[in-house]
């Protein structure tokens, strides 16, 4: 995290990032509870996303574009979807099944990241559905590491534009 933040200043004031007693509440009504680093990305970064593009899901939102509970019911309808109809190209179940996707962000283009719900939260791997297209990218890294490596450059993911992130990233607060 505090590679992060040195390349993606947090807010003074984050919003909407949770208590103890709401975190707890998320985790039952979800079913799981999620990576360390997402609540700490959360409690750090509250409510936004990056340069406007790429939206963190966040389940204390008040806007049901990035509220947690709302998109990920709604990606994971989608998916199911596009899975009965084309069973050959979406290879992966949804959470709750063991080793399901689950979601925790989304880009202006449509693609869609999810965690692989295999092994305990902070082993789980980050996988990106392009949009628009069957391709589908695994990759062994927390949350926190998949953004840093990004923002940095230092990983390009096919399913993101040539001009994400700029050269001058940002975090912008949503309420």
């Amino acid at each position: 995290m505090e590679e992060l933040s040195k390349i993606l200043p947090p807010p003074k004031t984050p919003q909407k990032t949770g208590d103890k007693e709401q975190w707890r509440k998320f985790f039952g009504t979800l079913g799981t509870e999620l990576p360390s680093d997402y609540v700490k990305y959360i409690e750090t970064y509250g409510t936004g996303g990056i340069d406007h593009f790429l939206w963190i899901l966040t389940p204390f939102a008040n806007d049901k574009n990035v509220n947690y509970l709302c998109r990920q019911k709604e990606i994971a309808v989608a998916y199911i979807q596009s899975k009965r109809n084309f069973p050959q190209y979406y290879k992966h179940d949804v959470y709750p099944s063991n080793g399901g996707l689950l979601p925790w962000a989304y880009t202006d283009n449509g693609d869609e990241l999810y965690w692989l719900t295999d092994g305990k939260p902070d082993e789980w791997k980050i996988v990106v559905y392009e949009s628009r297209s069957l391709e589908n990218y695994t990759y062994s890294l927390t949350m926190v590491e998949f953004l840093s490596q990004i923002i940095t450059k230092e990983l390009r993911c096919k399913a993101f534009p040539d001009d994400f992130p700029s050269n001058e990233t940002t975090f912008v607060s949503v309420c």
